[in-house]
């Protein structure tokens, strides 16, 4: 019955399709009229006034008597005349503005925007605060090691700058090399170990997804974003020129009323494919628009609906001023609205359209596959930065050896002169390149003028037998005197060091 009714309000409205079509058949059958329906006379859809106070469009062939009634709905709104009125209100919809949809984002910097800046700096100063707190902390402990002559653990001397880079190990699941021994220290370990499992979890997660799936960037979705990304707002027809107002503007309108342009081609279809400007819409199409329309080839649309619409506007069909049958359209109209069966046609229809697209799609193309596998493509980020650390470390190696090989050359071309420390005579006619000399004094103190290696200090000791004192390289006289006198009041013995 309802596919017979159907037949009969299409064939009633001469072919038309879409919610005016299925309105005029049904009004055709149920008035008992015949409809002649035709296309403007001028190409133009809807109409507005020229300069010199003529109409063009469907208000022009209302006005000019070579149709009764347009039934192109259109916004309840003036159009220079007084000459016109509109029938029953259809519905009301927003006005709204499209623009291009985003891009996507690059698989190398997927990652590192799937995070909010403000997370990365969390993350970075945890590390700084939570290494300084665990320095502290060691270093309020160590002052009771050596006011009680304790033994020093291993890692006790470990400056801040390492604990940070272990405390950051440990958020990252990683393992540390630097475990504390002391309550204190274990405690506050412990804390960070706790959160470790919410940051590594939710870390691992997010790289996870940014991973197997696309993120774009964001789209415009305020009336203030769409200001400050400068994109012009095309329209081709001059009646919605008046979609941000005429009088008392915000300034933001003001700015967004200085962007529109009047166009001669399609504005969606700039929008989709140029991507330079934006269009406006109704916002009940916008659903069909982009789904028949601009759909891309991954399936994605092409335009994006910003969410703050300007303007909101009843919809109906006009008449010349005093029709005598406008009553009589009125009240059928009210009925097919009452009944619902206005929302129903417009349901209908664009069911119908959508999945007339989705078939043609597929026929044309083949679905990909909701999961995939990951590919070296994905994973190319970690690559690049590895390869990027390598290089870092790479020239920085090679910069250290040339500055080192020139200092050491400096070093060992300065002359020495013989010296006579506390009872302990040392001679060095050594340019510092050469062999390396040594002796032993009286006092059975063995004392070196220049050092090539520790291995010879431990040869020393073990072969002549002699008392254990620390062993310092020094390159200067000075430097020695110095040396020498930190190690006499020194007390751990068997300790190397260098000056």
């Amino acid at each position: 019955m309802e596919i017979q009714q159907t037949n009969e309000s299409v064939l009633a409205s001469n072919g038309s399709g879409g919610l005016d079509g299925m309105l005029l058949g049904n009004m055709a059958v149920a008035m008992n009229f015949t409809a002649e329906t035709m296309d403007t006379s001028d190409g133009l859809q809807y109409g507005y006034r020229l300069k010199n106070d003529t109409y063009v469009g469907a208000l022009g062939d209302i006005l000019q008597y070579r149709s009764d009634v347009s039934f192109n709905i259109r916004f309840m709104k003036y159009y220079d005349t007084q000459d016109i009125e509109f029938l029953h209100p259809i519905y009301s919809d927003q006005l709204c503005v499209l623009s291009p949809k985003s891009l996507e984002i690059p698989q190398w910097l997927a990652i590192f925007l799937c995070f909010h800046p403000y997370v990365w700096v969390s993350f970075v100063t945890i590390g700084f605060v939570g290494g300084y707190c665990w320095y502290i902390l060691r270093q309020w402990a160590l002052r009771k090691v050596r006011r009680y002559r304790f033994r020093l653990l291993k890692g006790d001397n470990a400056p801040y700058s390492v604990l940070s880079i272990e405390l950051w190990l440990v958020l990252l699941g990683a393992s540390s090399t630097h475990l504390p021994r002391r309550m204190v220290e274990r405690l506050l370990l412990a804390a960070f170990l706790i959160a470790n499992v919410i940051i590594s979890g939710t870390f691992q997660g997010t790289l996870t997804t940014a991973f197997s799936t696309k993120s774009y960037y964001k789209d415009i979705n305020t009336l203030s974003a769409l200001d400050k990304s400068g994109l012009p707002i095309g329209t081709s027809s001059r009646s919605l020129l008046d979609i941000f107002g005429n009088d008392a503007l915000s300034p933001l309108y003001q700015s967004l009323k200085g962007k529109l342009r009047i166009l001669d081609e399609s504005a969606r279809h700039r929008a989709a494919f140029r991507r330079d400007m934006c269009c406006i819409e109704r916002h009940s199409d916008v659903h069909l628009i982009i789904n028949t329309e601009f759909i891309g080839t991954n399936g994605l649309p092409m335009l994006h609906v910003i969410d703050e619409c300007p303007r909101m506007y009843s919809l109906a069909y006009i008449v010349r001023k005093g029709w005598p049958f406008a009553p009589l359209f009125n009240a059928a109209i009210y009925r097919f609205i009452e009944a619902g069966l206005s929302k129903k046609w417009y349901a209908d229809t664009e069911e119908a359209l959508i999945m007339q697209k989705r078939i043609q799609q597929m026929m044309v193309q083949s679905e990909e596959p909701a999961l995939r596998k990951l590919t070296m493509t994905d994973m190319q980020t970690s690559f690049y930065i590895m390869a990027l650390g390598m290089l870092i470390s790479l020239s920085a190696s090679a910069g250290y050896r040339s500055v080192g090989k020139r200092d050491w050359c400096l070093m060992n071309k300065e002359k020495r002169n013989p010296s006579r420390i506390n009872g302990l005579e040392g001679d060095n006619d050594n340019d510092g390149c050469g062999t390396q000399s040594g002796s032993v004094t009286t006092d059975g103190i063995y004392h070196r003028t220049d050092f090539s290696s520790d291995v010879a200090d431990v040869l020393a000791i073990s072969r002549y037998r002699i008392d254990p004192i620390k062993i310092r390289m020094c390159s200067s006289e000075e430097r020695r005197l110095e040396a020498l006198e930190e190690l006499l009041n020194e007390e751990t013995p068997y300790v190397a060091a260098t000056c």
